[in-house]
């Protein structure tokens, strides 16, 4: 680990590709800062995907909690803090803040990793590290434990997606913000385009590879109306790749 910090910050200005029709920060485009951010921080430690592909091994997103108290607008400048902070079950646990230019903070999200073997596809026990630099970290900001989140089990429409060459990661798979933004286009439009996301939760089951085609659904929740469970699936066998929760508030701030 050397000399590098426990917490870790980088900092983004949001450009005019990474904002919707509102000119505000997208979830893909924020979830994409959070990932830079991570692997900067990953690198610094020792832990890089490619360091850690060199001996058969790598990291995936398993599961991610975020909390948005607003997007940020185009050309403002955002602050992305990091740090790990331990390990629970199988999953390496790594939490951020997003704050604005001021420092003011506008988010939160905990993640969880695992570290796979790249010959069997299955998990490892987590880094020992990982556990000896959360010594000396802040802890987590949300104490999630990563339950299992509910499906969309209503007939809902389904919109189909392939996956493109651009989705792919250094792993060969889909990576895990174009599975975002592939859940989020289950959306009707009116909350899509008109709302804004408080919170998003997302369970990562399984990969998606070149040219398969991922049918996405989305219901509302029964209690719950402005909160939706998102169920994707692999076409080719029903598998499921992933499902998430996301709620949203009206208008934009």
């Amino acid at each position: 680990m050397g000399d590098a910090p426990a917490v870790w910050t980088d900092q983004y200005r949001v450009r005019a590709y990474e904002v919707g029709a509102d000119g505000r920060a997208t979830l893909p485009a924020v979830c994409n800062w959070l990932q830079e951010t991570a692997g900067n921080h990953a690198t610094a430690l020792g832990w890089a995907m490619d360091a850690l592909q060199a001996q058969g091994r790598t990291w995936v997103l398993s599961r991610l909690h975020l909390r948005l108290a607003e997007q940020p607008r185009w050309r403002d400048e955002v602050r992305i803090t990091t740090w790990p902070a331990g390990v629970h079950r199988l999953f390496a646990l790594r939490e951020f803040r997003v704050s604005g230019g001021d420092g003011r903070e506008i988010g939160v999200a905990t993640t969880g990793w695992l570290l796979l073997d790249l010959a069997t596809r299955r998990p490892l026990r987590s880094l020992a590290e990982v556990e000896e630099i959360a010594r000396n970290a802040p802890g987590r900001v949300l104490d999630d434990s990563f339950d299992r989140l509910p499906e969309a089990a209503s007939p809902a429409p389904e919109r189909a997606v392939e996956v493109r060459f651009a989705d792919l990661d250094m792993n060969r798979h889909a990576n895990n913000v174009s599975v975002i933004a592939w859940a989020l286009e289950a959306l009707p439009e009116e909350v899509a385009l008109g709302a804004a996301c408080a919170e998003l939760e997302v369970d990562f089951r399984a990969e998606a590879r070149h040219g398969e085609t991922i049918l996405v659904r989305a219901e509302r929740e029964p209690d719950a109306p402005g909160a939706f469970r998102h169920t994707l699936v692999r076409a080719g066998d029903r598998r499921e790749v992933a499902r998430a929760r996301s709620l949203w508030t009206p208008g934009r701030t």
